[in-house]
């Protein structure tokens, strides 16, 4: 089920080490890098290539220019029993992701349900990677961040949301954890710039030219918007993570957030939402882990449709991706290994 396209096979420890090597090389203390690389390679592992390895040079190009401090904290800024709200000052998203997930973790442990809200943070990876910590904890998980603006809210013919991720994980017993990990748009930025750089075009339907009109250009994409996924439905979604994100956190919204791969001396100020709930203050765990086993594979056990050979879960195709290629090594997408191989060059590291 390994995604076999590109350079490879990497070995994971090898991926993920020279990862840290470039992090720590432009300021990163090693801790917060080991989380940064880890993202990225589970990223590549689970065959989501948009949001693996090939991020690291706009996180190294951000990092360098000032506006993310690979060294920052956050800062507990309001906190309640079951609630607190963090100023990420300016960090990379994901060490303060998995800092905002683990109080969220630590308040559910005693008050059932913990919600934190983090500002003044940057691109924060795949949504899955603070989600996971939360399943791993027999809780279930929820990660929301809103991003520059690059979707076009439906009937607009211009960007104003970002891609808007929303990620959900629940906890089984025997049988795989369910785990929702997506973009709001119809796929996510990071799809649009593969396919740039490999010089492929995208189908009709992800997107439009700066003019609002329909495109195949992977280019014209990245002048114009994205479309939301499921019309009017998904652009209803997409907004509402952007102000959960903004206000409620005290956070930009889409029109103001720097955009990721420009304005990259300006911190982006974004701003997430992470939530855990105990599945034990609600139900008797071992009788939740046998109904979500039995319900799964109720799932399973129905018939394939047309053109499917079995019926699965949210994430569980993703999950047999990463078991495969942590055993037999990662594919890295060609313009990737190649941008990884001249920024080590770049730092003084090949």
């Amino acid at each position: 089920m390994a995604v076999k396209q590109g350079v490879g096979p990497i070995p994971e420890a090898e991926l993920r080490n020279r990862c840290i090597t470039i992090l720590e090389t432009v300021g990163m203390p090693r801790e917060a890098a080991e989380h940064v690389a880890a993202c990225l390679v589970l990223a590549d592992l689970r065959g989501v290539s948009s949001h693996g390895v090939t991020r690291l040079p706009i996180y190294v190009e951000r990092i360098q220019r000032g506006s993310i401090d690979p060294k920052a904290t956050p800062a507990v800024l309001r906190e309640a029993p079951a609630a607190a709200a963090l100023d990420g000052r300016k960090g990379h998203g994901i060490p303060t992701g998995v800092f905002a997930m683990d109080l969220a973790i630590e308040k559910a442990r005693t008050a059932g349900v913990g919600v934190v809200t983090v500002r003044n943070s940057n691109h924060f990876g795949m949504a899955w990677y603070f989600v996971k910590r939360a399943v791993e904890q027999d809780m279930i998980g929820v990660a929301l961040s809103n991003a520059d603006s690059f979707v076009a809210p439906w009937g607009a013919g211009r960007r104003y949301l970002g891609t808007n991720p929303l990620a959900i994980g629940l906890p089984a017993g025997e049988e795989v954890p369910v785990g929702l990990d997506m973009a709001t748009s119809v796929v996510a930025h990071g799809k649009i710039k593969l396919a740039h750089d490999a010089g492929q075009s995208i189908p009709l339907g992800w997107a439009l030219d700066k003019d609002g009109n329909p495109t195949t250009d992977p280019a014209a994409a990245l002048e114009g918007a994205l479309l939301p996924f499921g019309e009017a439905k998904g652009s209803a979604i997409s907004l509402i993570i952007d102000l959960l994100c903004g206000p409620l956190a005290g956070a930009l919204t889409g029109p103001f957030i720097a955009p990721l791969f420009s304005e990259t001396d300006r911190p982006q100020g974004l701003g997430h939402v992470f939530m855990a709930i105990n599945v034990a203050a609600f139900t008797d765990l071992e009788t939740y882990k046998r109904e979500m086993d039995e319900a799964i594979r109720r799932v399973h056990a129905l018939p394939p449709a047309a053109g499917f050979d079995r019926v699965l879960v949210p994430g569980e195709l993703e999950l047999e991706r990463e078991r495969e290629a942590r055993e037999k090594g990662v594919y890295l997408p060609e313009p990737t290994a190649r941008e990884l191989e001249e920024l080590e060059k770049r730092l003084n590291l090949a």
